[in-house]
């Protein structure tokens, strides 16, 4: 007796199933690279907004302990050509216990930074005889909104600066 033999044939390619499942896998990398991408943008941003303001506040502050903390400091006279400085009416909360120099509103011309709004408040306080804390305080908006204006109620981020000069 013999046996019939049963040739199974197979057949080549990929099945509508594993196209599919190929498919999706392609799909979630690429989705997931594309987040990724993005989110290292906006850090980046973010990262770039932090430390121009972290330059503005060591400027103004640098420069006002240069002039040994005089509490006639005018830093509108610091404006150039990539930095603007005009007066503001509203501005972060000088730390409690200084007095409050001034608020104002910095515009550094650099086309990374263009959608971000920096406003400072400069503060004083004599620590001792001879000895005063020059503080810097900067708040800013780094998300696109158009034409408003800072106010202390809405800033994104701050950052607080404080140093200290001997008075003559």
């Amino acid at each position: 007796m013999s046996l019939a033999r049963r040739h199974h044939r197979y057949r080549r390619g990929v099945s509508l199933v594993e196209t599919m499942v190929a498919a999706v896998v392609l799909l979630i990398a690429i989705v997931g690279t594309s987040a990724f991408r993005y989110n290292c943008a906006l850090d980046a941003r973010k990262a770039k907004a932090q430390m121009a303001a972290a330059r503005i506040a060591l400027v103004l502050c640098e420069s006002w302990r240069g002039s040994y903390g005089n509490d006639a400091f005018d830093p509108l006279l610091l404006a150039a050509d990539d930095f603007a400085i005009v007066g503001a009416d509203d501005g972060p909360a000088a730390p409690d216990e200084f007095t409050t120099l001034g608020t104002y509103a910095v515009t550094l011309n650099d086309e990374d930074q263009s959608n971000v709004r920096y406003v400072v408040t400069l503060a004083w306080m004599d620590v001792e005889s001879g000895l005063r804390a020059l503080s810097a305080t900067v708040g800013w908006i780094q998300r696109d909104s158009g034409d408003i204006a800072y106010t202390s109620g809405n800033p994104d981020k701050s950052l607080k600066l404080t140093t200290y000069a001997q008075t003559l």
